[in-house]
């Protein structure tokens, strides 16, 4: 996989949270493209850790 492709992979697992009302999405199909998940007309984060939830 070039450096490209690798850059727009969509990866299982990862978890993202609304940080107003504390909504969280989890990607549970993988593949190629960009993911920006949006909750209360603002960007989700990306979680890294459980105590990052809000």
């Amino acid at each position: 996989m070039d450096e490209w492709t690798k850059g727009w992979t969509i990866h299982v697992g990862r978890a993202y949270a609304c940080s107003k009302c504390g909504t969280m999405v989890m990607v549970t199909k993988g593949g190629i493209g960009t993911l920006e998940p949006k909750c209360c007309g603002s960007d989700m984060v990306l979680v890294k850790m459980p105590d990052e939830i809000r």
